[in-house]
């Protein structure tokens, strides 16, 4: 019987043991599981707290970012502005500096100017009493030489030449071609404007010569005329340069302030397609004004 019991007792004590080691076992595992989730969740709470720090971060460099290129483009706007201001302030200042240059440019007794009858009217329409006229109707490059026409003060007449002898004249300009534009030979022409520059500079040395571009005629007077015509007047226009550049001097190109965008001296301001009504002639001093 005891030895029974004995059985009995070692069998109890063997199903126990195990059942207790496996419930603590059992509890420590559960235990480490729940630290573990407690981990996790943790380390999500983490992750979770840094990707809303970065985004957050992220954010407010976008914010920085986006304001620095407002300011960036009203710093670019106040330059735009600024530099459309400095624009303006240079372009009124070329206006003072064309307006002053003008106004400066007196057409006095210092001045004389040789030509036809187009430089007649120019002088009458502008109302340039003090001026030396030596204007003549027909006037040509070899008869400006020659042709006793300028009245003395005791009604002797007298070459432009001797005339200039005696005055102060400072500024000396020169229309002609005109009436040559029939001539048959037209390097005569350059030969004879040549010399008429170089009598000027024998008597005048220190006198400023300007050699004005002869004005193109109305298309009705180029279609209808064969010397008084558009294509005769170029050809003796850079002959006249030729003469500028050769005897130093300085070359006007009045035609191009006179001409409309074909070329022409427009109708309505010549009767006759040559000569040139009241408007053009202010026309012409404002360029000899601008460019002397």
């Amino acid at each position: 019987m005891k030895k029974k019991r004995k059985l009995r007792k070692d069998r109890v004590i063997s199903t126990v043991i195990p059942l207790v080691i496996i419930i603590i076992l059992g509890g420590i595992i559960g235990n480490k599981m729940t630290h573990k989730e407690d981990k996790k969740e943790n380390v999500t709470n983490n992750i979770d707290q840094v990707t809303n720090q970065e985004q957050s971060n992220i954010v407010n460099n976008l914010n920085q970012i986006n304001s620095k290129n407002e300011i960036i483009e009203e710093n670019n706007d106040i330059h735009e502005e600024k530099k459309e201001e400095n624009n303006d302030i240079e372009e009124e200042k070329k206006e003072e500096t064309t307006i002053n240059k003008s106004t400066n440019v007196k057409f006095d007794e210092t001045v004389a100017f040789i030509g036809d009858s187009r430089t007649q009217g120019f002088i009458m329409y502008n109302g340039l009493k003090d001026v030396q006229d030596y204007s003549y109707v027909g006037l040509m490059v070899d008869t400006a030489v020659s042709k006793k026409f300028v009245k003395t003060s005791n009604g002797e007449k007298i070459t432009l030449l001797e005339d200039m002898k005696g005055k102060n004249i400072k500024r000396v300009y020169i229309m002609l071609g005109v009436n040559e534009l029939g001539w048959s030979y037209p390097q005569v022409f350059k030969s004879k404007y040549k010399e008429l520059i170089k009598e000027i500079k024998k008597i005048k040395p220190d006198t400023q010569i300007y050699i004005q571009s002869i004005i193109p005629v109305t298309k009705s007077r180029d279609k209808s005329d064969k010397y008084f015509n558009n294509t005769r007047i170029e050809q003796y226009n850079k002959l006249v340069k030729e003469v500028a550049l050769e005897e130093n001097v300085e070359y006007l190109d009045v035609q191009s302030v006179l001409v409309n965008s074909e070329g022409y001296l427009p109708e309505e301001t010549s009767p006759d397609g040559i000569h040139i009504g009241k408007s053009y002639c202010e026309k012409w001093l404002k360029y000899l004004k601008n460019n002397s």
